[in-house]
């Protein structure tokens, strides 16, 4: 709900039909400072969420510019969907970061429902002449309108080389061209903790946000593309020679928004495949070696520290070891979290609590789930007995991310040949098991 009456902004948009196109006036300031408290509209019709709130924690931290310690939920929401009306485009992250570099300069990432400059509305502070006054209060319509001109007026893909302060001017036509640039920097920031789907604490693998299955059991690469809803597209092979490697983990480990796989190589050396997208990958890169004590229990955690990159761990002498990713599939020394493990299954990494953080699942002595959940800086809480009965489970127990898209990471087993899945329902819940069909033994 506004917090203007629908009354004052419809009149708002009767006064405003024979304005311009461009985004301000010239010799007006945008509307959007930091502290000034203008009337907002929802940018998510669900409100901030738990991870939005974290989120806004971890980019406090790290923005320099305009919004250094000024992000807050609702911010990020508004960001959020913005991305993703970017990433449901089809476009590259950096369309997100021109259209984020936009919204702080023009709104502080508000979506802004009062007329502060004459007839302006929205993330973008779009004149009446781009849309109707929900329109552009409608974060997704408002990102698809911008996009349309960007594309437009840079045709050919042309924006992902041209200055993004130069194109955020092309679309907005403002009478301060030279306020955008510098907040490329914080976009980019911003973008980079947005951009990555739910999914991708388990495994995205055609970038379209939701969890795939995948297995090289037989010496073969084989996704099953999540549809949703549980359901699962057929197999799809994508090549063989993996039976010189460990058990791949997936994860985003150059940040760009798709799912990497990472494994061991001959006991030794730890090597990546960054995903292109559609089920396709990148030559191996190959990340170094002396991983030979943790050929059997490679996983991917998610985000774990809070710094914006996907992190891995494994187990050595009962000791759980953390390694923090950096992007561009580096990663920071190991670190030790703690001992105690040999008591529990191959851990699985989720984000069980939806707060946007890095947990881990285990299976304890073969027969009860237990959760840590991840409180940032590589520490976690105390271990969550979730329940019994998970014996004939505690050797396949996997993480897929989202696969039922109703915003909870997901677990699977298979047992007998059957595959399970039981969906999060946040705060380290789960609902009944749920099968998805026989004939699973070969890949698992």
């Amino acid at each position: 709900m506004l917090s203007k009456t629908t009354a004052a902004l419809t009149a708002f948009a009767i006064l405003a039909l024979c304005t311009p196109a461009h985004a301000a006036d010239p010799g007006e300031p945008p509307a959007g400072e930091v502290t000034a408290a203008y009337a907002t509209a929802p940018c998510d019709p669900n409100g901030p969420t738990s991870a939005d709130a974290a989120t806004a924690t971890q980019l406090n931290g790290i923005l320099t510019a305009k919004l250094e310690g000024h992000m807050n939920a609702y911010r990020v929401s508004c960001a959020r969907m913005v991305v993703k009306a970017v990433r449901d485009r089809g476009l590259a992250p950096r369309a997100a970061v021109i259209a984020i570099a936009t919204t702080i300069v023009e709104s502080s990432i508000q979506n802004v429902a009062e007329t502060v400059d004459h007839d302006s509305l929205g993330l973008f502070q779009q004149r009446a002449s781009w849309g109707s006054v929900g329109q552009r209060l409608d974060p997704i319509w408002a990102t698809n309108a911008f996009l349309d001109k960007m594309t437009r007026v840079y045709p050919d893909n042309s924006w992902k080389t041209a200055p993004i302060g130069e194109v955020c001017q092309a679309v907005q036509v403002s009478a301060y061209p030279d306020r955008y640039q510098p907040e490329a920097g914080d976009a980019q920031k911003i973008v980079d903790a947005l951009w990555k789907p739910r999914s991708l604490f388990g495994a995205d693998f055609n970038a379209d946000g939701i969890g795939d299955i995948f297995s090289e059991a037989t010496g073969t690469l084989n996704i099953w593309n999540g549809q949703g809803n549980n359901n699962f597209a057929t197999r799809q092979e994508i090549g063989g020679g993996w039976s010189a490697f460990s058990k791949p983990v997936a994860g985003d480990f150059n940040n760009d928004g798709i799912s990497d796989l990472a494994a061991i190589k001959n006991g030794s050396t730890l090597n990546i495949w960054n995903g292109e997208g559609g089920n396709e990958f990148g030559a191996a890169v190959e990340i170094g070696g002396g991983w030979a004590p943790y050929d059997g229990t490679l996983t991917s955690l998610g985000d774990v520290n809070k710094d914006g990159h996907d992190d891995i761990a494994a187990i050595t002498d009962g000791t759980l070891y953390v390694w923090n990713g950096k992007g561009g599939n580096a990663f920071g020394p190991a670190t030790r979290v703690g001992g105690g493990w040999s008591a529990f299954s191959k851990p699985v990494g989720g984000d069980f609590n939806n707060d946007g953080i890095g947990d881990i699942a285990a299976i304890k002595n073969g027969s009860t789930l237990y959760i840590w959940n991840g409180q940032g800086g590589n520490e976690f809480g105390a271990a969550v007995e979730i329940g019994g009965g998970w014996a004939p489970y505690d050797g396949t127990l996997t993480s897929l991310g989202d696969v039922n898209k109703d915003g909870h990471d997901d677990i699977a087993a298979m047992t007998d040949g059957t595959l399970y899945v039981w969906n999060g329902k946040g705060g380290n819940a789960f609902g009944p098991a749920t099968a998805i069909g026989p004939g699973w033994t070969p890949y698992f």
